[in-house]
């Protein structure tokens, strides 16, 4: 009986040693697995706060251009970890290594050792680079969680994703068979196939590895980890980059911040002082004082040369900011001798550049020429190029701003598009209701004559952010 008991306590011992023994391994092998994860989440975080810091400033370390645009991937047709451009053609996503020293970062790899990927948007590559770019400007990405089914970016045209980064993990199956050069820190020259690294969601019909070569076509991206009849299918791991993400961090800049250094009021200042500039040299000199035409509401998104003054049948007095005044309207009308330019077309034309403008447009030119869709312009009818020549304001024939004052023509900077307002479409962007709020939005576009009338201008709130500046009778031009 002695003996019976004691072979018991043995096999109790040797079970509460056995469970021990599973409790200690599993505890080790999930405390391993939550290292893991936080080495790979904190070499993408890593990237993405790179990648942003790289757009909040690019115009610092690229004059003559804007904020906003990410790097070409690392395509491996140099040395690693550079940038490739140009990637593509104009508008078409591109797929590559992380371009980690053209970060200025060192090799990002996740848990298993393998350097990290990167897609960017055609609509924010820079190189070529798109037509616009300004916060309006939408990524070409979704991305749907494990499931395959819900959201984590684009569930509308807004909240799609400019770039995303991924974590490969290790190979799965055969065909990511991976090849490494001696000496390499990523890989090398044989590592650059997307199919090795990114995984294939059969059960969802989503590629990781592919990006559409249609421009601005829409590409779409899992995040691991997926299985298939227990399987591992797709263990690459995902962080991603929003348009509010990389816009929200430029308004942050100590000058975005300042109203005084902001650089798209002051380029707003600088086409007020275009525009004003142009009156300055109608022939009969400072008896007149007669200004452009509006550009007509039609295209938001084309190129410089597009904005221009109305036709000959829609000669308009609210508009966007007109690029080129044309010889057979605005220019004959006012007999302006202001320099013409024929970059646009082999006919002569005043144009807003260097040469038509005050000191200081080139410094904000290229401002213009990205967000020049949210750039409107209002003339008063005793300053329209129809108008007999003028130096003073009457009422009903100038404008005014929170009724008060007599103005000879305004220019509005029509800011971040509001709750209410979208802008993802080009018929969106021919309303003016998604650029001007309060007063500033006219019923008539285009018109002869809603040039005329009350405009608004305040601090910003929800529901109104238009930021004015006046032309007056005698063409200065201070912010109202």
């Amino acid at each position: 009986m002695q003996q019976r008991g004691a072979t018991l306590m043995i096999m109790l011992v040797i079970m509460v040693l056995g469970t021990a023994t599973y409790l200690v391994n599993s505890f080790n092998s999930t405390a391993v697995q939550t290292a893991r994860d936080k080495l790979t989440a904190d070499a993408l975080a890593q990237a993405k706060n790179a990648l942003i810091a790289y757009a909040v400033t690019y115009a610092d370390n690229n004059p003559g251009s804007v904020h906003g645009y990410l790097p070409c991937p690392d395509a491996g047709t140099g040395a690693e970890g550079i940038a490739n451009p140009p990637c593509g053609v104009t508008d078409v996503s591109r797929i590559g290594k992380l371009p980690w020293k053209t970060l200025g970062l060192e090799p990002l790899a996740d848990s298993s050792g393998t350097c990290l990927w990167y897609a960017v948007s055609g609509t924010y590559k820079n190189n070529p680079m798109t037509q616009m770019m300004n916060d309006d400007n939408e990524g070409l990405f979704r991305v749907m969680a494990p499931d395959g089914v819900t959201l984590q970016a684009g569930s509308s045209v807004e909240n799609r994703a400019v770039a995303v980064i991924f974590a490969p993990g290790s190979a799965i199956g055969a065909s990511q068979s991976r090849t490494f050069t001696v000496g390499s820190l990523c890989g090398g020259s044989g590592s650059y196939t997307a199919s090795r690294y990114l995984d294939n969601d059969t059960v969802h019909g989503i590629n990781n590895s592919v990006v559409s070569a249609t421009a601005n076509a829409v590409s779409t991206f899992v995040a691991g980890p997926v299985q298939a009849s227990g399987n591992p299918i797709v263990n690459d791991r995902l962080a991603f980059i929003t348009k509010d993400d990389i816009f929200d961090a430029i308004n942050r800049r100590a000058d975005f911040a300042n109203a005084t250094t902001n650089p798209l009021r002051l380029m707003t200042q600088k086409a007020a002082e275009c525009i004003a500039d142009y009156g300055r040299h109608n022939l009969a000199g400072l008896g007149d004082m007669r200004l452009p035409w509006a550009a007509r509401s039609a295209p938001a998104t084309g190129t410089d040369c597009t904005y221009r003054d109305g036709t000959a049948l829609t000669l308009i007095m609210y508009g966007r900011l007109p690029n080129r005044v044309s010889v057979s309207r605005g220019l004959t009308q006012t007999n302006n001798s202001i320099a013409q330019a024929t970059r646009c077309s082999t006919l002569s034309y005043y144009q807003l550049d260097a040469a038509a403008c005050p000191a200081g447009w080139s410094t904000y030119a290229p401002w213009w020429s990205n967000w020049k869709d949210h750039v409107f312009y209002m003339v008063g009818n005793n300053f329209r190029p129809a108008a007999a020549p003028s130096l003073t304001c009457s009422a009903g024939n100038c404008l005014t701003v929170n009724g008060t004052g007599l103005y000879a023509a305004i220019v509005a900077f029509s800011g971040k598009k509001l709750a209410s307002q979208t802008r993802a479409t080009s018929s969106d962007q021919l309303d003016f209701a998604n650029y001007l709020e309060g007063s500033n939005l006219k019923s008539s576009i285009p018109s002869t004559t809603t040039g005329n009338g009350n405009y608004q201008s305040g601090s910003a709130t929800a529901t109104f952010n238009d930021v004015l500046y006046c032309i007056m009778p005698d063409l200065s031009v201070a912010p109202c």
